[in-house]
């Protein structure tokens, strides 16, 4: 089980993905922008941040740059249909500032489960203040 952030402005992608990763017994909290998700991670600990890279008020990549300084060790999942930059761009840009993985829009729910899956299963860098060492 894991804890995973559901970051898109989009509230049918957030349903989706949400009721995909409860039925694998992972604990699911959605966010609407990049603000809410750093407010959310602040305080929690959290394993992965799927994250979409075009939200109003503080963008994906944005938020990326935030989470890598802040939390290096969550491992972050960026998804986008592109908009006017593109799908291809956008994700590559967010793979320069540290995303583990992207995925394109709409996401395939088999294509998703599986690196949400891959991802999980990577050892983390850094450490997590949330969690006590054993």
């Amino acid at each position: 089980m894991a804890v995973i952030v559901i970051v898109d402005d989009d509230p049918t992608v957030r349903l989706i993905a949400t009721e995909l990763l409860r039925q694998e017994d992972h604990v699911v909290v959605e966010a609407d922008d990049g603000e809410e998700a750093l407010k959310i991670i602040g305080s929690m600990a959290v394993d992965l941040v799927v994250l979409d890279m075009l939200m109003p008020n503080k963008d994906g990549l944005e938020t990326i740059v935030e989470l890598r300084r802040a939390w290096p060790h969550i491992r972050v999942l960026a998804i986008s249909s592109g908009g006017r930059v593109g799908a291809d761009q956008l994700l590559r840009t967010a793979m320069v500032l540290g995303a583990d993985d992207t995925l394109v829009k709409p996401l395939r729910l088999e294509t998703f489960a599986r690196s949400v899956s891959r991802l999980l299963s990577r050892p983390t860098t850094g450490q997590d203040p949330h969690r006590q060492s054993a």
